[in-house]
């Protein structure tokens, strides 16, 4: 049997209603001679008869353990040289795994490639989710990732195509305390492996309350920062202080899950001199206003601010006193 190019690992659990679709979409794809690694993680419902009926497929029972378990074992039967991740309540544009595997072929710099998105679901998609799709749609070039890779994961995880060599040198997924995508870029980013975009959306990715990112304990807020600590303490505070910008409840994390991580806060931006009502420490961080930041930072300064609309404010502000985004500061949330 020849080798397939792409192996796309794809678990689910009890997605009888996708399913299909999801398969559907799949054996449209232009990219032919695929390899399709279904893993049925503990369903109870029609699934696993809907596999049946369809032929072509691997397919592995894995009704114990982790959904993180169940992509190890997945991934251990991915023969493809590329490994692309696809979940069940998701659709792939045709083209989509042929334009991923032709542009790691022509990008060996590049180990894990992700695509832009089209949101959609049986209701109206929150104003909230809009504005993602607008963020991480916009989050394309290498530049752009770097810039933004503290803000949230900017590589969707069902877009996913990666090279077998960078889930075999990360030892495939890990930690399930975190979530488990934005994890694995981090450590693509730490051992340098790159990353990049597709600017065009060739997935349609459905948003639904049973979603298992808005229903497991490590995709909350504080498994979100406690990450993001240990990786901004890694990659952008290499043992120096740290500033935080923000003192609200999202600053008031970060600090916390930075100073577990042995890093040293020394100050937070607060309300503007003169203000009423705003904290004057957090952690045991003094907050300063705007008007009192230092023209020689001690550290990197960390913007983590929950309000899109103040972000241009910050940017405009760090800018007219010359510091680099990027090197000096950076977005965090």
């Amino acid at each position: 049997m020849t080798r397939p190019l792409v192996s796309v690992l794809l678990p689910l659990r009890n997605a009888a209603d996708t399913l299909g679709e999801c398969l559907d979409s799949l054996e449209a794809q232009t990219l032919r001679g695929l390899q399709i690694v279904a893993v049925d993680h503990g369903s109870t419902d029609a699934s696993a008869g809907i596999l049946g009926k369809r032929t072509g497929l691997t397919v592995l029972r894995h009704p114990d353990g982790s959904l993180l378990d169940a992509l190890n074992a997945g991934l251990a039967l991915c023969e493809g040289r590329y490994i692309a991740r696809m979940d069940a309540d998701d659709r792939c544009l045709p083209r989509r795994l042929e334009a991923q595997a032709a542009f790691l072929d022509a990008h060996p710099e590049a180990a894990l490639c992700g695509t832009q998105v089209r949101l959609f679901s049986g209701d109206a998609l929150s104003e909230g989710y809009l504005a993602y799709q607008t963020w991480v749609n916009g989050v394309v070039s290498a530049a752009d990732i770097q810039r933004e890779l503290f803000v949230e994961c900017p590589l969707p995880h069902p877009t996913w195509m990666a090279r077998r060599e960078a889930f075999e040198r990360l030892g495939g997924y890990r930690d399930d305390s975190l979530p488990e995508d934005y994890h694995f870029v981090l450590r693509c980013a730490q051992a340098g492996l790159g990353l990049a975009k597709l600017a065009e959306v060739l997935l349609d990715w459905r948003e639904h309350p049973q979603r298992h990112s808005r229903s497991h304990p490590r995709y909350n807020r504080h498994a979100f920062f406690r990450l993001k600590a240990k990786f901004l303490d890694a990659l952008v505070l290499k043992g120096r202080p740290a500033c935080v910008w923000g003192a609200g409840e999202r600053a008031r994390l970060l600090i916390r899950y930075l100073q577990a991580e042995g890093v040293k806060v020394a100050w937070a931006v607060g309300l503007p001199q003169g203000s009423l009502g705003g904290p004057t420490e957090a952690h045991g961080v003094p907050v300063i206003a705007p008007e009192a930041v230092p023209k020689d930072l001690p550290g990197p300064l960390l913007a983590c601010v929950g309000s899109p609309g103040v972000k241009p404010e910050i940017k405009a502000w760090m800018s007219a006193r010359g510091f680099k985004e990027g090197d000096e500061w950076l977005f965090v949330s």
